[in-house]
């Protein structure tokens, strides 16, 4: 008898580098395991993206991802293809909820899951509340518990359909370096970000603050813009690093600082777990949304959103003392050896898409879920 085949559905770009290509220079070093090239591997899964949406796709596909939108190319392709499978996942919103409401149009049941980011922003929170197309999906992974929550009690999903994954990290390329001590700290990351905060709370103080806001895609410019309209205080300047520079970023700085805007998704938890891989210290604002990661004193610290006095304390109470940021740094690294491993999220992934895993858990992680 042969393997349960499954098809994965990512989200794609212009310039989107092949499954072959992310493995290779991970193998090389060059960049960390991308986590769904790694599950198709355990799977021996097919991957709908860039290069499938150019190479494999059916012409329909290739035409609505020309004319309307590349999610909706690749929900039609996982429509028309799908029967050919076992399995289907999912890896965007914007993809898997389009797809469960073709198949809840089409009243074709097929084994789909979803492995969501952000279920209660405008367009997920309709299709789940209004259109109900969670009565065609298995199961949706979430990387917030808050987000389970809310789609538990505010969307009608059952939560029986729920589980908790929580943001994993490649531990091997996100790994501690001896680098000189310098009066350095670095935020990373686009989304969800309060920068004028952080600038508001560094404004006068005797260290230097790198910002790594990403490359050229358009939320990065426009943040970008913003921020210069703003006025960044001299001891401050933004940076755009491939993954081996910003691993190096990480490495200089005393500690990491994720500064939030008061969201339900849990905005800034790759820099997180990022962050406490390299061995680093967090101060994070505590929104709705980022509350599952780390412990308050353990691992970091967390302040108010838009409390730049508060902020401002918690980043001299580190530079302060070295020797806490270096405790809360070794606590957070030991957090993601425990919780957070790649290979850890991959297997528990695997066992949920192929329908072996408890409902609400990641049984593979040993972390029970009661959404």
């Amino acid at each position: 008898m042969s393997a349960p085949r499954t098809l994965i559905l990512v989200t794609s770009h212009p310039g989107q580098l092949s499954c072959s290509e992310l493995a290779r220079k991970a193998t090389a070093g060059e960049r960390p395991r991308k986590d769904y090239v790694e599950l198709a591997s355990a799977l021996g899964a097919d991957v709908v993206d860039e290069d499938y949406l150019t190479v494999r796709a059916t012409s329909l596909a290739r035409s609505i991802a020309r004319g309307v939108s590349r999610p909706a190319g690749q929900a039609i392709e996982g429509f028309l293809r799908g029967g050919r499978y076992d399995h289907i996942c999912a890896w965007s919103d914007r993809i898997g909820l389009q797809l469960a409401f073709l198949h809840k149009l089409a009243r074709r049941s097929r084994d789909l899951v979803l492995i969501s980011s952000w279920l209660s922003a405008t367009k997920p929170a309709f299709m789940l509340r209004e259109l109900r197309v969670h009565t065609h999906l298995r199961a949706i992974i979430s990387y917030s518990s808050q987000q389970n929550r809310i789609a538990a009690t505010r969307l009608g999903v059952p939560a029986r359909k729920l589980h908790l994954a929580l943001q994993p990290v490649d531990e091997r390329f996100w790994r501690p370096e001896i680098t000189e001590s310098a009066r350095v700290i670095c935020s990373v990351g686009v989304s969800g970000r309060d920068y004028e905060t952080l600038f508001d709370a560094v404004r006068g103080l005797d260290l230097e603050v790198r910002v790594a806001v990403g490359g050229g895609e358009l939320p990065a410019r426009l943040l970008e813009q913003r921020l210069e309209r703003a006025g960044l205080p001299p001891n401050a300047r933004m940076e755009h690093h491939r993954p081996v520079e910003l691993r190096r970023l990480y490495s200089s700085a005393r500690f990491v600082v994720v500064p939030l805007e008061d969201m339900e998704y849990d905005a800034g938890v790759t820099t997180l777990a990022e962050a406490m891989s390299m061995g680093k210290a967090v101060i994070v604002t505590r929104t709705r949304g980022q509350i599952d990661l780390i412990q308050d004193g353990t691992q970091g610290i967390y302040v108010p959103p838009k409390d730049p006095r508060a902020l401002r304390a918690a980043i001299e109470h580190l530079i302060a003392d070295p020797a806490e940021a270096e405790r809360m740094g070794r606590a957070g690294r030991a957090l993601v050896e425990q919780r957070l491993t790649l290979s850890g999220y991959v297997a528990g992934l695997a066992k949920i898409v192929r329908g072996e895993a408890t409902a609400g858990s990641m049984e593979a992680r040993g972390m029970p879920i009661s959404p």
